[in-house]
C-alpha cells in the first residue's frame, strides 16, 4: 500500500509541477519539470532526416512490396535520391488542417502542392519551372501519423522525379541542373499504364510497350528557336536518326526488319523542357495495334522479340510497286522505306 500512495503522490507531484510550468514557463519549477518529462518536439517522431530537412536537402526512401516505406534517409543530392526539398510548409494556417484534422492523404493535400509549392519550387529553383509533361513533378511529404498527431502542421515542399504512372523513381543531382526531359537508358523496356499507353519501366522479358535503343542529340536536327518543333515534326526530323540507331541496336538492317517493329522517336521534348535546355531525346523499337494504341511485347528485340504473343513474321515488301513497276526500280533488290524496316521484294516484282 505505501508504494502504491508513493506513486500516486509522485504523479499528484508531477501533475501540479506542469501545470505550474505551464502557467509560468520561466519558472525554476519549470526547469524542473523539463527535467523530468523532456520535452519532444512532435517534428522529430518522423525521424532526424525529416526533423532537420531545410532547402536543398536530398530524401531517398525505401518501400516495401507493398509500397511502404520502410526507410527515410539524407543523402548527397549527387547521389541516387527521391525528393529534393525546395521549402517546409506550415498547414496550421490553412483551412482543413486544423488541430483535430487526421493526417490529410494526398488528394487532400493535391492543392497545397499545386496552389503553394510549386510557386515555392520555381522561386528555390531561381524561376526555373516544373515540366508538367517531363520527368520532374512537384511533392508534398507529411509528417509521419505519429508526429501529426502530436502536432506537427508542418510538410516538405519539393521536387521529385517520376516514372510515367506516377510512382516514385531515383535521379542524381539537382533540379536547378537537370534536363527535364523524360528519357529512359537503351536497353529499358517501358510497361504499361491501366489505359494501354507506355508506363513504368518493367524488365524486356514482361510483357512492354517499347524499348530505347538509343539517345539522339538534336541540336543539330531541330530548328533553335524559342519553342521547339511540334511533336508530329520532331518524329519526322528524327526518323533517319531513329531508323539509324535501331539499326545499330539490332546489328544491322535485316535484324530490325525481321522484328516487324519500327525505330521511331519514343517522347517529344515539350516546350518547357526545351526553355530549360533539353536537346537529347530517345528513340525506341514499337509497333502500332488494333485496336491500339501499342502492341504487346515480351523479350528483347535483340533476343527473339514475341509480338502480341506470337513469333513476328516480317512481310517480304513493305511497298506496293506501281503497276509493272518492281519495288525500288531494281528487280530483286531491297529498298530502304525510311520507315525503320527494309522491303525485299518476291521475285516477279508482286508483293
Amino acid at each position: 500500500m505505501a508504494s502504491l500512495l508513493a506513486i500516486l503522490s509522485g504523479g499528484a507531484v508531477t501533475g501540479a509541477l506542469m501545470a505550474s510550468a505551464i502557467n509560468d514557463p520561466n519558472s525554476s519549477r519549470a526547469e524542473r519539470i523539463a527535467a523530468v518529462v523532456p520535452q519532444v518536439d512532435p517534428r522529430t517522431l518522423s525521424g532526424p532526416a525529416y526533423a532537420e530537412a531545410a532547402p536543398g536537402t536530398c530524401l531517398t526512401w525505401s518501400l516495401d512490396a507493398a509500397d511502404r516505406v520502410t526507410s527515410f534517409d539524407t543523402v548527397d543530392c549527387s547521389e541516387p535520391h527521391r525528393f529534393e526539398v525546395a521549402a517546409r510548409i506550415d498547414l496550421s494556417e490553412v483551412p482543413g488542417f486544423g488541430e483535430s484534422a487526421p493526417l490529410p492523404v494526398s488528394a487532400e493535400l493535391a492543392p497545397v502542392g499545386t496552389e503553394r509549392c510549386l510557386p515555392l519550387i520555381s522561386r528555390y529553383a531561381d524561376g526555373r519551372e516544373v515540366d508538367p509533361g517531363g520527368r520532374f513533378t512537384g511533392l508534398v511529404v507529411p509528417p509521419s501519423e505519429e508526429g501529426w498527431d502530436k502536432g506537427d502542421r508542418s510538410v516538405l515542399c519539393g521536387v521529385a522525379a517520376a516514372e510515367l504512372d506516377g510512382r516514385s523513381a531515383l535521379s542524381t543531382g539537382t533540379f536547378a541542373q537537370a534536363d527535364q526531359h523524360r528519357r529512359w537508358e537503351p536497353g529499358t523496356c517501358l510497361g504499361f499504364t491501366d489505359e494501354g499507353l507506355p508506363g513504368a519501366t518493367t524488365p524486356c522479358s514482361e510483357d512492354h510497350s517499347i524499348e530505347i535503343v538509343a539517345d539522339v542529340d538534336v541540336s543539330a536536327v531541330f530548328p533553335e528557336g524559342p519553342v521547339p518543333p511540334d511533336p508530329r515534326q520532331q518524329s519526322e526530323l528524327t526518323a533517319d536518326a531513329c531508323r539509324e540507331a535501331g539499326v545499330a541496336y539490332l546489328g544491322d538492317a535485316e535484324a530490325l526488319r525481321r522484328t516487324t517493329l519500327i525505330s521511331t522517336l519514343v517522347n517529344p521534348i515539350t516546350e518547357v523542357s526545351w526553355q530549360t535546355g533539353s536537346r537529347t531525346v530517345n528513340c525506341g523499337l514499337m509497333k502500332a495495334a488494333e485496336p491500339g494504341p501499342f502492341a504487346v511485347l515480351r523479350g528483347s528485340a535483340r533476343q527473339g522479340v514475341l509480338v502480341d504473343g506470337a513469333t513476328p513474321v516480317a512481310p517480304t515488301t513493305t511497298q506496293i510497286p506501281p503497276p509493272g513497276q518492281p519495288p525500288g526500280g531494281v528487280p530483286g533488290a531491297p529498298t530502304d522505306t525510311g520507315q525503320g524496316t527494309v522491303s525485299v521484294p518476291v521475285p516477279g516484282g508482286t508483293p
